[in-house]
């Protein structure tokens, strides 16, 4: 097991996130970089009954750059409601969404997280909790473009770049809502793993021994 990794925020991150994320004793999240557009940073991807569909949540924009902490969300816009319904018409179906679904709406209708890393913070610590996972959360207090950590996760998972979902460590699939319509689809938001799997999800993040 890795004694520490550093990983970019992410809204409701995708699988791999946390396959890599589970291969360590303790996570850093960096706090210090610029917000980068188009990343899971701010966005997910679910299964919807239309295929796969990308959540982003939209962002208060600056005239000049912002670090990932100091980025608010657009309150001005109802996409938090926009995105539950989105969440609850792909997975209202789903094996264990009832199990989990007034802990994400929680957060969801929150009025104290509009500050886009403090909301993903809090989904990425809901998680750990229903996935059963101690994992100590740590936070930079500085950007450094070299990190002395062994597993620097910070560039590893690209929202907008189908040609790298071998970021993956494996892929093991399990029952997606809409299999009937789709074939598998690899590397969506855990919610996605979470809702069809449940109490089981953890065993999915964690590599097979051979």
């Amino acid at each position: 097991m890795i004694e520490k990794a550093i990983f970019c925020t992410a809204y409701l991150p995708p699988i791999a996130w946390f396959q890599h994320a589970l291969q360590s004793k303790n996570i850093v999240i960096e706090a210090q970089e610029n917000f980068q557009k188009q990343s899971y940073r701010n966005r997910c991807k679910i299964l919807s009954a239309n295929g796969v569909l990308d959540l982003s949540i939209p962002i208060a924009h600056q005239k000049h750059k912002q670090t990932i902490n100091e980025v608010l969300t657009q309150e001005d816009e109802p996409w938090r409601k926009i995105h539950w319904q989105a969440i609850c018409s792909a997975y209202g179906k789903s094996a264990f969404f009832l199990y989990y679904r007034d802990a994400f709406e929680n957060i969801y209708f929150s009025k104290d997280f509009n500050h886009l890393f403090n909301l993903n913070l809090q989904f990425i610590e809901l998680i750990f909790k229903l996935l059963k996972v101690n994992c100590e959360i740590q936070f930079s207090t500085k950007y450094e473009n070299q990190v002395g950590l062994s597993h620097d996760c910070r560039n590893s998972f690209q929202a907008k770049n189908p040609s790298l979902q071998s970021e993956l460590l494996f892929e093991k699939k399990y029952f997606q809502v809409f299999a009937e319509k789709f074939e598998f689809k690899p590397n969506l938001s855990i919610i996605d793993l979470l809702f069809n799997v449940g109490p089981l999800s953890k065993d999915y993040l964690i590599k097979p021994v051979n």
